[in-house]
Order: structure tokens, then C-alpha cells, then sequence
């Protein structure tokens, strides 16, 4: 039995003539937090659709719970989805929008579970207030409560912040973070890295359709963190010379001449000078610096701002 409680293979999604999705390939495990980044148009919403079941793929397999999808299965009735809008009803509060759904569920005690979804996120179940007052972050928090009114297994949120000021974003943020607490597995889509960042634990980048990489939160911010790259003839013997002679010890020999140091007190010139007086050819030093936003850019090729 495979660790992934959601597996895709060789996914892809033609829509005519169009490739929306091609060959994608990933696997999340039960309790993380997935995030899909990707510029507008990159294929996430088709993906996250993919995957609750609103449609279905051109060619590939959906496994969930170890289980092979296809058509109408009620393995997808373990997700909950907010992909898009949330299909509120404006003219009343939310503890109405919440029962209305939940009659159309069947459900039992239904008073109950709506009350405890409404403190989980915020809304006091006594707000009389409608809907259409609401502000974006109350309108989203209240989307994602409808997602759970099924107790799904895994929450499904594409582009959660999109449109929110600081103070929804900070809302929405929180409560993704307590509900994966409780062991929720959540994939969350969004455009912003430097914001998903804050939530996720493992991300994969989908460019033009395709998964250019899929990394560890540890991994993604090892990329990104401040760092000198120092090429030598030898790593193994100017590791010594770090050390010893610099006390250095916060380094990663990445191959025979490859050494990344994270040490910020140390500058290039320092390490040059006495890698060179002791023997070392140092054939490069260069300092490494750059944003997630930066690196989002360099991964997919793409120029200007991540929001065009």
C-alpha cells in the first residue's frame, strides 16, 4: 500500500485542440500541505478539478486512498472543494447558507455540526449579518466552512487569497494551518510562492501544464537561502581550510568542487584569500541571494511579474 493518499500518473486534460494538462505526475501524503503554484492559466484549477472529481482526464490515472478512480466514485465524496466561488447565497447569513447545504446533504443534527463549523472559522453562528456584507475574507471563510461541511479527509482550495486584503489573507492563513493541526491533509493553489510559503510543507511548480518541480518546504528554502558558492579543485581538502583556518561550520559540499557555506559573517573575499594562501584553486566565488519570488521566476522561464 502506497504512503500517498492522492497519486496521479501521467495525468493529462485536452479541452479540443488545447493541452491544458500534460503527463502530470504527484503524490501527496496524508497530513500535508500541497501547494500548487503556478501563473494564472498554468493548469491548477484544472488539476485541483481533476482530482475532486468536477471533471474527468483525457488519458492517466487518479488513485485516491489507494484506490483507481473513475466516473461517480465515493472516494470523492472524501474531499471538499473550493474551487472558484464557493456558490454562496448573498441575501442570507452564514449559518443559513451552511443549512441549506447541509438539508441538501441529508444530513442529521445538522444544527450542531454547523454551529461548530461556524467558530472553527470565525462566524458566530448568532450573526445575523447577510452574505453580501461580508468582506472577502469573512465570504471565503465561510466558503471553505460549506467545503467542510461533509467532514472531508482532504480540503481542496484554489486560490484561497486571491482578491483578500493583509487582514483576510492573516484570517485564511490561520485557519488553514489550525485545520491541517487536527491532521487534515489540504492542497491549496495559488500564484504568490512568497505567501504560499508561510502554509505549505511541500509544493510542486506547474508550468504551461507540466510539473517542472516538486520540492520540500526544507528543500525550497535551502534554494533560496543566502549562501556563498564556492568552486574548487578539491572540496575534500579545502573543507579542512573552512574550518579550521575560517571556522566555518555551517557548509554543504554539494560534489567534488561544489561547496555551498551559509555562514553571513564570512565574506567571498575572506574565503578566497585564504583558500588561495593555503594552496586551494578557487575557480569561482560567487555570493547567492534570491527571493521565492525569484526563484518561482528562474524556475519557469518567465520575465516580469509573477501576476501578469
Amino acid at each position: 500500500m502506497s504512503d500517498a493518499i492522492i497519486e496521479v500518473n501521467q495525468l493529462t486534460k485536452k479541452f479540443k485542440s488545447k493541452e491544458a494538462l500534460r503527463k502530470v505526475d504527484l503524490k501527496i501524503n496524508k497530513g500535508e500541505i500541497f501547494g500548487l503554484i503556478g501563473q494564472n492559466g498554468a493548469g491548477k484549477s484544472t488539476l485541483l478539478k481533476l482530482i475532486g472529481g468536477l471533471m474527468f482526464p483525457s488519458s492517466g490515472e487518479i488513485h485516491l486512498f489507494d484506490h483507481a478512480m473513475n466516473a461517480n466514485h465515493p472516494y470523492f465524496e472524501r474531499m471538499g472543494l473550493l474551487i472558484e466561488n464557493a456558490g454562496l447565497f448573498p441575501q442570507y447569513s452564514a449559518y443559513k447558507n451552511l443549512d441549506f447545504v447541509a438539508i441538501s446533504y441529508g444530513m442529521k443534527d445538522r444544527k450542531k455540526h454547523i454551529n461548530e463549523l461556524l467558530k472553527l472559522v470565525g462566524l458566530e453562528s448568532s450573526n445575523r449579518t447577510k452574505v453580501n456584507n461580508f468582506s472577502m475574507g469573512m465570504k471565503q471563510r465561510l466558503g471553505i466552512a460549506v467545503a467542510l461541511l461533509g467532514s472531508p479527509d482532504v480540503l481542496i482550495l484554489d486560490e484561497p487569497i486571491n482578491g483578500l486584503d493583509p487582514q483576510g489573507i492573516s484570517e485564511v492563513r490561520k485557519l488553514i494551518l489550525d485545520l491541517n493541526k487536527s491532521g487534515m491533509t489540504i492542497i491549496i493553489s495559488s500564484h504568490i510562492l512568497e505567501e504560499l510559503s508561510k502554509v505549505a510543507t511541500k509544493y510542486a511548480i506547474l508550468h504551461h501544464g507540466e510539473i517542472v518541480e516538486i520540492s520540500s518546504k526544507e528543500e525550497l528554502m535551502l534554494k533560496c537561502e543566502e549562501r556563498i558558492e564556492v568552486e574548487v579543485d578539491n572540496a575534500g581538502l579545502a573543507v579542512p581550510i573552512l574550518e579550521n583556518d575560517l571556522h566555518i561550520m555551517n557548509y554543504k559540499v554539494m560534489d567534488d568542487q561544489m561547496i555551498f557555506v551559509y555562514d553571513s559573517r564570512k565574506e567571498s573575499h575572506q574565503i578566497n584569500t585564504v583558500l588561495v594562501e593555503r594552496g586551494i584553486s578557487v575557480h569561482s566565488i560567487t555570493k547567492h541571494k534570491q527571493s521565492l519570488e525569484q526563484y518561482f521566476l528562474n524556475r519557469t522561464g518567465s520575465e516580469g511579474d509573477i501576476n501578469d
